[in-house]
């Protein structure tokens, strides 16, 4: 089996539209959530998200944007920053030893209702465009990605729900560890969901009240009073690379991927039971364990804040890692819950401690709840010498997905 190495990152999201920017609202606590006008104009009990904001596309080029649903802008914007991150010449993508896994919980489903309502409006199937499918499609992310730079490998989404931004990462682990790519642009993207998956949220009670005067206290991670998550959008991607071929072409090293793990539940669409959990984590720290003792330091887990989730999985953490257990920290509260992205953005966050030495602590964390207790939660903001990291996230349908990063 080869060695994976993480040569580049580029991030979207709420707190930022690059990595610089993301870190210094991470260090600084701010958060991105705020309250959002259109979900109040739509009835929305809860109009409150992660919206990204100030995205500079021109680098893209007019003709690829017209593919492009929100989504697959993200990713590119993302994309773009992250192989400036690696160095990697442009030639080395246009081959098939290269590929892109980008995963999505909803696709381009804004352009599908776009699209139904100009046939609506119009009468007329011409009106809709001959781009509107490439837009509304699940796969609308990747697919753009390997036209516009020009990928000839394996180019899919793997949607996983909450996990496909983890999931889609660990595919590309996988592809390059068993020797079938040389490199992997992967990670996640969400678009704008508020006439769709967020209303969908906030009927069903899963989502954070309104705190109009104080959107940024809305998600609260293993608090007392926690009521639910906050939706947010964006896009986190990774350049993966074999080991071998990263140090042939000199490329900076961020972090070696060590560790992936995937499993359902198999009991039940909308309550975890932290038994898919549970063993994706154990598959994820088998596969570390092959490359000697593993200490994991750190664990960004899911963290939405649920009243269901959140103990799920800090029971998960005690009985695997027992007492003392890694460091624990949401970063949710200030990144909002960006869905089919939340896996690569968090992945990112992690890394990007990994990379500083330093934990983000979880916001909003003032009363730890009892059934949350156990886990050593992070409430301020810590300088702590990481050597490996993990990160995992669990979604609707009872999917889980973890990784494990370890510096180089």
């Amino acid at each position: 089996m080869r060695r994976v190495a993480v040569t580049g990152m580029g991030i979207v999201s709420c707190l930022g539209n690059d990595k610089a920017e993301v870190w210094r609202s991470l260090t600084a606590g701010a958060s991105g959530v705020q309250v959002v006008s259109e979900m109040k104009e739509l009835g929305y009990k809860h109009p409150v998200a992660g919206l990204v904001k100030g995205l500079a596309t021109d680098e893209i080029g007019k003709k690829p944007l017209q593919t492009m649903s929100d989504p697959a802008k993200y990713a590119a914007v993302a994309a773009l920053e992250a192989l400036r991150d690696a160095g990697l010449p442009s030639d080395m993508l246009r081959s098939t030893r290269a590929g892109v896994v980008v995963g999505t919980g909803g696709g381009g489903v804004n352009d599908a209702s776009a699209a139904e309502a100009t046939l609506l409006a119009h009468k007329s199937p011409a009106r809709i465009g001959a781009a509107a499918i490439v837009r509304m499609m699940n796969s609308t992310a990747a697919l753009n990605l390997a036209a516009w730079l020009g990928v000839k490998g394996r180019c899919y989404s793997v949607s996983a729900a909450c996990s496909s931004g983890a999931d889609s990462i660990g595919h590309g682990f996988d592809l390059i560890r068993h020797g079938i790519l040389d490199r992997c642009i992967c990670g996640g993207a969400e678009g704008p969901g508020w006439r769709h998956f967020w209303a969908l949220g906030d009927a069903s009670g899963a989502v954070a009240p309104d705190l109009a005067e104080h959107p940024g206290k809305a998600c609260r991670p293993y608090d007392r009073d926690r009521q639910g998550l906050v939706a947010s959008e964006g896009a986190g991607i990774l350049l993966l690379e074999s080991m071998e071929e990263a140090e042939r072409r000199g490329a900076p090293i961020v972090a070696e991927v060590i560790g992936y793990g995937s499993a359902n539940d198999g009991e039940a669409m909308w309550e975890p039971t932290g038994a898919g959990l549970t063993r994706a984590i154990e598959q994820a720290l088998e596969i570390a364990g092959t490359h000697g003792p593993v200490t994991v330091d750190y664990i960004n887990p899911h963290g939405a804040g649920t009243r269901v989730g959140d103990p799920v999985e800090v029971s998960v953490i005690r009985r695997i890692f027992g007492d003392p257990s890694p460091l624990v920290s949401s970063t949710k509260p200030l990144n909002g819950h960006s869905q089919g992205a939340a896996g690569a953005h968090e992945a990112i966050f992690t890394l990007l401690m990994l990379v500083h030495d330093f934990v983000i602590p979880t916001p909003n964390l003032e009363h730890v709840a009892p059934e949350c207790e156990g886990v050593r939660h992070v409430r301020e903001p810590l300088a702590q010498p990481l050597k490996t990291v993990m990160t995992f996230n669990s979604g609707l349908g009872g999917s889980n997905a973890c990784l494990i990063f370890r510096k180089p």
